[in-house]
Formats: C-alpha cells, structure tokens, sequence
C-alpha cells in the first residue's frame, strides 16, 4: 500500500494557505485497512511529499486508548511517544505527529486538522462555545480546551462516544477550543466542502473586519533603528525580520495597550513565539538594553520585539525562522482582534502556556 497522491495534493493545498496553516502546524491523514499515513512531526504541509508522512499499525495505535500510563504528565507523554514509535510500520522510523491518536480516532479516511484565522477568531474567544452552538448546532462536536496530546486524545475520545451514542453518527467536523478545526470526509471533496463551509459561517457572523495588513516601510530614524539592529542580532547568529501595517499599529501604539492585549492563544503561538514578548521604545542602543534586560528576566532573547508606534520586529536562528516567528504572531492579532465579534480573547492561562513550553513533544517540533 503507498500513500495516495490526493493526501499530498491535500496537504499540500491547505498548507500553503497562511489563511489555514502557518510553519510546521496542522497535520493531515488517511487510512486504509489497519495502516494510516499521517504528517511526521515539524514537517510543514506546504511543501510535504511522500517522505514526509509516518506510516502507523491502527491496531497497535488503538492499545493507546486502553493503555495504563503513568500519573505525573510528563512520564505519561514519554511513555506515549515511545508507543507511538512501537507503531510505525515503514523503515524510516520518522516521529509522528502528537495527534496521531486523535486522528485514528475518527472513521473517515481523510482527515485534515488546520488553524483558521477566521475559525479561530471564533474558537479563541470566550463566547466560542455559545456561538458555535448558535451557528452550527449539533452539526459539529465543540471539544474545550485541554492540554495537547494524550489528554487532547481521551477528552476528545469520551466527547465522541457521547456523540455517537446520542446522534448515531459520528460528526464531520469537530472544533477544537483555542486549538482548531478537524474536518473528516471521504473524498478530498468532502473536506474541501466542510472546511469552505465552516469558515463562510463563521464569517457572515463577523461585524468588524481586519484594518489594512499592507506593509507599511520603515523611514528615517526607524529605518536606522533596524539596521542597527540587525548588525547587532547578527553578532549572536540571529536573524531579524520587520513588519508593520495598520493592524499592527493598533497594538503597539501604547505599551499598556500591547501589554494588556497580546497574551498566547494556541499552543502553535507558545511553540513559534514564546509567551512573553519585549515592548520597547527610542534608538537603538535603549532597545538592545531593553532586550538584555528582557533575557537577564526570563532566561531567554525575545521572538517578538514591539517598538512602540513603529510596528514589530522578530528574532530567528535564520531568515525562514525568523519569518515564521512573525508570520505566527502576525496570526495571533489578527484573531485576537477579530475575537471581539465573539466576545473578545479567551488567552491561554499561565498552567496552560507552561504544560506546552515544556513539554518534550512541542520542544521537538519546535527543533524540527
């Protein structure tokens, strides 16, 4: 059995829409017989081909779900992983995606699980479980937020049992609270058709749109400001990268304002940006104390750099790094501004942000 083209061709589609995938996120799977194909770990889905799936036993996938683990969370994902592992069949031996489980869950061949903008607007806000009753009904399976993984894994399990056994079905589309979206279908189509669905509903519910995202160029004293900058970064073999537009002066036009509104939403924005992010302000030399400042208090240099009225600035070990920090970051303001049609953010709190800062399986992906 090979890998059909159509899981590449699927792949390949949403992962290349920043609008439903950004950097290694999103994962994507089909089964057939006692095997599935599901996207390795940290591989983007943009550019995926065949090397970049894990073929998986389902049999020896399904003796997770009954498997006695241990109590302390962090000896449980070792001992998962290493189950995981047990159940790769091909000769690669690549590491499989943390929601391997989840996805052998579902009956449906195809399942392809993204991050909307639009959709996570709605999921990362707090009237995210009223507004989905209220546009979708039982349409769709809302699962709140639980730590990613194996915990993900058995919430999500137990809401299904309930699901089938209350509509004799098993739902096409499921929402993951502060997470995102998990359409199932038979076809390529089928997919095509929910997700398209899902997201012009959540739309046609949207009162207030995004303000222009054009690139805004810095000049004069800014421009200065950056090159200085980036000289520097480069000193310690890192990558700067700047952006601004009128979204993002929305932001950084006070600090108590940037302070107040920026926290992490999904575990994606933790893995790619960190939780804390520097505010500054002046030339260049306040800035770079400002940053020391920053590392000498949290242990490490910050992803995110906001210059106070003139836009934002990443940190990367390369240029792709770099643009992917931001690319990420870009996405968590674009939600947390349209989460104000729902009700306003539903931030992670400190206990969630920590179980995914430290947990082994993020730390690998965010390695990858």
């Amino acid at each position: 059995m090979k890998i059909p083209g159509e899981l590449i061709s699927l792949s390949r589609y949403y992962g290349s829409n920043q609008n439903y995938v950004i950097g290694g996120g999103g994962n994507t799977s089909y089964k057939q017989g006692d095997r599935m194909w599901i996207k390795a770990s940290g591989i983007p889905l943009g550019s995926i081909d065949r090397s970049g799936f894990v073929c998986l036993s389902r049999s020896k996938l399904d003796k997770i779900s009954t498997a006695n683990y241990s109590e302390n969370p962090f000896h449980r994902e070792q001992e998962i992983k290493n189950d995981l592992i047990e159940a790769v069949c091909d000769v690669t031996r690549k590491r499989p995606s943390v929601e391997t489980s989840l996805h052998n869950l579902l009956r449906s061949p195809f399942v392809v699980h993204t991050h909307p903008t639009i959709v996570n607007a709605m999921l990362c806000s707090v009237d995210a479980e009223r507004v989905t009753e209220e546009i979708f009904g039982n349409d769709v399976l809302f699962v709140d937020y639980i730590n990613p993984g194996y915990e993900l894994f058995k919430y999500t399990e137990s809401k299904l049992v309930e699901y089938r056994t209350v509509f004799g079905d098993e739902p096409e589309v499921i929402l993951l609270r502060n997470h995102g979206l998990i359409v199932c279908g038979e076809t390529p189509d089928d997919i095509n058709f929910r997700t398209l669905e899902i997201v012009n509903n959540i739309e046609a519910h949207l009162r207030t749109e995004l303000p222009s995202t054009d690139y805004i160029s810095p000049g004069g004293v800014l421009k200065s400001t950056i090159r200085e900058l980036k000289y520097y970064f480069k000193r310690l073999n890192l990558v700067t990268f700047f952006r601004d537009n009128n979204l993002i002066q929305k932001f950084v036009d006070k600090e108590e304002t940037f302070k107040r509104s920026v926290h992490p939403l999904t575990p994606d924005n933790v893995v790619y940006c960190k939780s804390q992010y520097l505010f500054t302000a002046g030339e260049a030399i306040n800035i770079l104390s400002d940053t020391e400042s920053f590392k000498s208090r949290t242990g490490y240099l910050p992803s995110i750099i906001a210059i106070e009225k003139n836009g934002l600035i990443s940190l990367g070990p390369d240029k792709e790094s770099a643009r992917r920090s931001m690319d990420v970051f870009h996405d968590m303001i674009k939600i947390i501004f349209l989460s104000g049609n729902f009700g306003g953010p539903e931030f992670l709190s400190p206990e969630q942000i920590g179980f995914i800062d430290n947990w082994e399986a993020e730390n690998y992906r965010r390695s990858v």
